[in-house]
């Protein structure tokens, strides 16, 4: 190689060091995050989730509900009758619920007041993990914040991440709000039209759930669980059959909780014989069969059982507090 093409090699790779030494270590990326794909802009149309036929089909397979009686009463859950501290009650069945519960994530300001943003649900029936029994998650936001929607977990954690939003806190309670497929209605007696469900954000979806009890029904948990009560169906003599109306342990509180649970709809089911003899229209009330300890549990049984079985199945059956209202 001549002079001049070694001077050449010695000018490129004197710029080459120079531009090397220009460098910073400093990464090409901000390391502090400036925005999400996956949080949606405030007034953003979240899609109904009428529009994914499969997840209204996976709701629909997995909520609970008697699909033969929704359909003959053209979707309206209706009520059933049963009895709870020597009075009738009614009640709505949607059916096996797990002794768990799922979380919801409810939005608050510095004061602890809800801001205007639906509830998110991280489930939907047929997802793992599922229950209608919601445990109460405050998230508090932030100065940051200004209205965006929130409508899935992952948009949940990257608002945290961008400080719209501080990590979710437990609140120590929980609601019963069975998600429902669409068109789904309940009836509430008092003659008035069925009652349509509330919206929630579920996985990017705008999906519909009951919230039974209003007040009443935010309950607080029990050495840190969802307090699960017992409902017996009797059966008399030798019928072979059990009668539809269940006994609940638990009453229709009469007002809020204080610090203790005064109520569950998750009810243990008892198969309960009657002694010979005993009318199944005389019992009124848990008492009626059961002898019970401060903590609920059974230990005796009065003389209008004959025998009786805990089963496995645990129901969830919310009680109507009020007449033509949830």
């Amino acid at each position: 190689m001549g002079a001049a093409a070694s001077r050449v090699v010695v000018v490129v790779v004197a710029v080459v060091v120079a531009l090397a030494g220009a460098c910073t270590l400093d990464p090409l990326v901000a390391d502090d995050p400036g925005a999400s794909i996956h949080i949606l802009p405030p007034g953003a149309e979240v899609p109904r989730v009428d529009e994914d036929p499969e997840l209204v089909y996976q709701i629909s397979v997995h909520d609970g509900l008697d699909d033969r009686a929704l359909d003959e009463a053209m979707g309206v859950v209706a009520r059933k009758a049963g009895v709870a501290g020597g009075q009738p009650v009614m009640y709505w069945s949607f059916g096996p619920a797990p002794r768990t519960g799922a979380p919801v994530y409810v939005l608050v300001d510095g004061d602890g007041n809800r801001v205007d943003h639906p509830y998110l649900f991280d489930t939907m029936p047929g997802d793992p993990g599922y229950s209608p029994i919601r445990r109460i998650q405050h998230v508090r936001i932030t100065a940051a914040y200004g209205g965006e929607r929130l409508t899935t977990m992952r948009a949940l954690e990257d608002a945290v991440e961008l400080g719209l939003i501080e990590e979710p806190e437990p609140a120590g309670t929980w609601f019963n709000a069975p998600v429902v497929p669409p068109g789904t209605t309940l009836d509430v007696g008092l003659g008035k039209p069925p009652v349509p469900p509330s919206e929630v954000y579920a996985g990017g979806h705008r999906v519909d759930t009951f919230i039974f009890g209003a007040e009443r029904g935010v309950q607080p948990l029990r050495f840190g669980a969802v307090l699960t009560g017992q409902a017996s169906v009797l059966r008399e003599g030798m019928v072979v059959t059990f009668l539809a109306a269940p006994v609940f342990q638990y009453a229709t509180p009469a007002a809020p909780p204080a610090m203790s649970p005064n109520y569950t709809p998750l009810c243990t089911r008892l198969e309960v014989v009657l002694a010979p003899g005993v009318d199944a229209d005389t019992i009124a009330g848990d008492s009626d069969l059961f002898t019970r300890s401060s903590s609920g549990a059974i230990t005796a049984i009065t003389a209008n059982v004959a025998s009786f079985e805990v089963t496995e199945r645990i129901e969830n059956w919310p009680m109507q507090f009020v007449e033509g209202e949830l």
